[in-house]
Formats: C-alpha cells, sequence, structure tokens
C-alpha cells in the first residue's frame, strides 16, 4: 500500500443532533426536531462517508505560485501561508454517493434538514481525516486552503487540484464539474499544511453572517 496516500473508506456516521439542531434553529419541543431526528435514524444505516488525502513535496515557485509534483497552482495567499514549509497534503472529503442519493429523495423542510446531516457527515469525516494526517505523518497542528473559499485563490484551481489528486477522486466516488463545482454535493477539497498558527478562511472572509465562520473576520 502506498504510504504517501491516506484513504478513509467508510468513516462512522454519528449525529451531533443538539448541534444540527442549533444551526437549524431548532427550538426545544419544536415538533421539527422529531423529523430531524427521524431523518438522522434513516440516515445513518446508509451513510458511508470518504476521505482522501496524499503527501506531496512543496516548493514556493514565485510570489504567488506553489508547485506540488507536477502541478502548480496560483494564488498570493499559497506562498505566504506555505513558504518554508517542504510538504502538504491535497484531500477530499465527501459524504459519499449513498448519503447525496439520500438526500435527493426529500422536499421542503425535510431537504433541509437532509441537507444539515449531509453535510455534518461530510464534516465529521474531513475532521477524522485531519487528525490523522497529523498523527501518521507526526504533525502537531494543520491549516487548510480551499480553492473558491476566497477570491485570492478561485475556484477555478479546482482543476489542478483534481489532477494532482488522482487517482483519490476516483475512489472516493468524488467528480468535478465543468463549473468547477463537486459532486456529491456536500463534498470538500483543499490542501492541508503544517502550521504553528492555525489559518481559517473565514480570517479574510468578510462575511460577517456566515453560518460556517470558523474565525473572526480580519477584513471588515
Amino acid at each position: 500500500m502506498d504510504q504517501t496516500i491516506i484513504v478513509i473508506d467508510q468513516a462512522p456516521a454519528a449525529f451531533d443532533l443538539e448541534a444540527i439542531s442549533q444551526k437549524l434553529r431548532i427550538r426545544p419541543g419544536n415538533k421539527s426536531r422529531d423529523i430531524l431526528i427521524a431523518l438522522a435514524r434513516e440516515a445513518q444505516p446508509l451513510a458511508r462517508p470518504r476521505a482522501g488525502a496524499k503527501l506531496c513535496g512543496l516548493a514556493v515557485v514565485a510570489d504567488n505560485k506553489i508547485q506540488m509534483e507536477d502541478t502548480v497552482f496560483t494564488s498570493p495567499l499559497l506562498p505566504k501561508n506555505m513558504g518554508g514549509l517542504s510538504r502538504a497534503f491535497p484531500y477530499l472529503a465527501t459524504e459519499g454517493s449513498e448519503l447525496a442519493e439520500w438526500g435527493h429523495s426529500f422536499s421542503g423542510l425535510e431537504r433541509i434538514y437532509a441537507n444539515a446531516l449531509q453535510n455534518a457527515a461530510m464534516k465529521q469525516t474531513e475532521a477524522i481525516l485531519e487528525k490523522t494526517v497529523m498523527e501518521k505523518f507526526g504533525i502537531a497542528q494543520v491549516s487548510a486552503m480551499n480553492p473558491g473559499s476566497l477570491t485570492v485563490w478561485p475556484i477555478t484551481q479546482q482543476a489542478p487540484l483534481f489532477e494532482l489528486l488522482n487517482p483519490l477522486p476516483e475512489k472516493l466516488g468524488v467528480t468535478l464539474l465543468p463549473t468547477f463545482m463537486m459532486k456529491p454535493e456536500h463534498t470538500v477539497s483543499g490542501i492541508y499544511f503544517q502550521t504553528d498558527t492555525k489559518f481559517f478562511n473565514c480570517q479574510l472572509c468578510p462575511r460577517l453572517d456566515c453560518p460556517n465562520r470558523k474565525a473572526p473576520s480580519t477584513v471588515a
């Protein structure tokens, strides 16, 4: 087995219904919570979220470019965050096709709640992957950058990222669409890199009302 590649083929889906309820603004005692609970029970045995990462050599080749293997990425933020590093870890995490198909069978309120569960499964698997990368390669802390999360690293950079990740996308059941979005919908791509100070894309995003914000904005 290639020791430079990590594959998580079937992560457990353990839904934190309290956290999901808060995110959906479901108040205690609201009957909508019964709908969420029923959907979670239905989704759990179907869920097969997956994730994978790849160890790659890293070099800064210009003020706005880094190179990983034969692939060049362009953004002034990449050398700023990854300068001085000799390796990084491109990655994918996805809800999986099983949960995606299940979610598309609903409409209305159930569709909203199913979406929340699908995203939670993906996020949980992404967290497992991050921990696995740190443990396997002896890293105390990593941060991540994701193409399309900030205008300074546009979503078009998905194309070279998927080229670098081959054959992981096919193995994980993830397809890059012509729009540079991914299928299944609840999939995240990016690059993990070792860091002493945790970096979040949110720090450079001015959207204060984002429900997924992880850190205060420094540009708002």
